[in-house]
């Protein structure tokens, strides 16, 4: 199995060191980049050739839009926004493919993550 490769965005700093926890103890799931400013994320993921990018927004705010149409000429890329609290999870992947992931346990996370876009 290739690693996944991961490119994080925002968040409060309890979460992404969460995410890094997590992440680091997985053995086919690495961390490529990780940025700050939504503007840095098309050449983050074409320079780190990602898999995956997990977001982290407020609870109330909706995912941004632009994420449809990067994933309508990227389709291999797979979104998971995640609430700052961690309280809400969710994916998005191919067009308008979007899944509430309701209470995901960590296990099932590093399994998501993992996971190939056939298997996801």
């Amino acid at each position: 199995m290739d690693n996944q490769r991961i490119v994080l965005i925002n968040g409060s700093r309890l979460l992404r060191e969460l995410l890094h926890i997590v992440i680091y103890k997985a053995r086919h799931l690495e961390i490529v980049q990780e940025i700050q400013n939504l503007d840095e994320l098309p050449s983050a993921i074409q320079a780190s050739d990602a898999d995956w990018v997990i977001i982290s927004l407020p609870f109330d705010e909706k995912t941004p839009e632009w994420v449809d149409s990067y994933i309508v000429s990227h389709p291999s890329i797979r979104f998971l926004v995640v609430s700052n609290d961690g309280s809400r999870v969710k994916m998005k992947w191919l067009e308008s493919h979007e899944e509430e992931l309701d209470d995901l346990t960590l296990k099932d996370l590093i399994h998501l993550l993992e996971s190939s876009p056939q298997q996801a």
